[in-house]
């Protein structure tokens, strides 16, 4: 997975300069579809069972919703001049839709380790995410480009993802303070939620220079998010290889 994560970023940074945007789109279009192929796997394996069948359920709709507004972006890309480019596309409403299953992936993941999760612990978690989220949305309204040539729409649309972030940012971090010893649960719950809090993270830089106009820092950006789809294949091929494979084992065994 390291290795993985080395080649495709290596791939982007060692481009052309002028060349560096566009091929992050394609590389992190290639690691969003592999990913989701995965997921489909996952839910083809396993099927529906319980949490674990809904909470790869809710993951695999957002990582295709994902991979969706990722391709959306590389066709706008080759579609339209960067000068007629807009703020708010399509894109941006299949990610929002993707926030909300991939949050329900997380919060799934929660319900399951509720006995393990401390009070104190949630409420310090989320103190600190609503003051991220915070200072993040004022540095945004702060940005001298920000308020200038943009309608109510980019405005919302903007400033959602921050907020939205929080949905991520949030249950990730929760996930990863209070995993269990379990190697074929912990594991795939850790690299999913570390995937989805790189994501989150990445995203308000990304968004920033997006509205600042610097176009040519976007790249830089989707490192991020390709190491993202990345880490979420580790996870899914992880829990194909232990613990669907352990079911489906104990299945047939049963059968027998």
């Amino acid at each position: 997975m390291g290795i993985t994560i080395v080649i495709a970023s290596s791939i982007i940074v060692f481009s052309e300069s002028h060349k560096k945007h566009s091929t992050a789109l394609w590389v992190l279009n290639i690691a969003a579809f592999s990913t989701s192929a995965l997921g489909i796997v996952t839910i083809c394996r396993y099927g529906i069972h319980g949490l674990h069948g809904w909470s790869y359920l809710f993951l695999t709709l957002g990582l295709i919703l994902w991979c969706s507004a990722d391709f959306t972006m590389l066709y706008l890309y080759y579609a339209l001049p960067t000068e007629e480019q807009e703020k708010v596309s399509i894109a941006d409403a299949l990610w929002f839709a993707g926030y909300g299953l991939l949050s329900l992936h997380l919060f799934t993941i929660l319900r399951s380790l509720h006995k393990t999760i401390k009070l104190r612990l949630a409420t310090m978690v989320a103190f600190f995410c609503l003051l991220f989220v915070f200072y993040n949305v004022l540095v945004l309204l702060s940005s001298e480009n920000f308020l200038t040539d943009i309608d109510l729409a980019a405005l919302v649309v903007t400033i959602a993802y921050p907020v939205l972030d929080l949905t991520l940012i949030f249950p990730s971090i929760l996930v990863l303070l209070s995993l269990r010893r379990d190697y074929q649960q912990s594991i795939p719950w850790f690299l999913s939620s570390l995937s989805l809090l790189i994501n989150a993270l990445a995203d308000d830089g990304y968004v920033y220079d997006f509205v600042s106009g610097n176009m040519e820092n976007l790249w830089f950006w989707e490192l991020f998010y390709v190491a993202d789809f990345i880490i979420m294949a580790g996870a899914l091929i992880w829990y194909n290889k232990f613990h669907i494979s352990y079911v489906l084992s104990t299945r047939r065994l049963n059968v027998k």
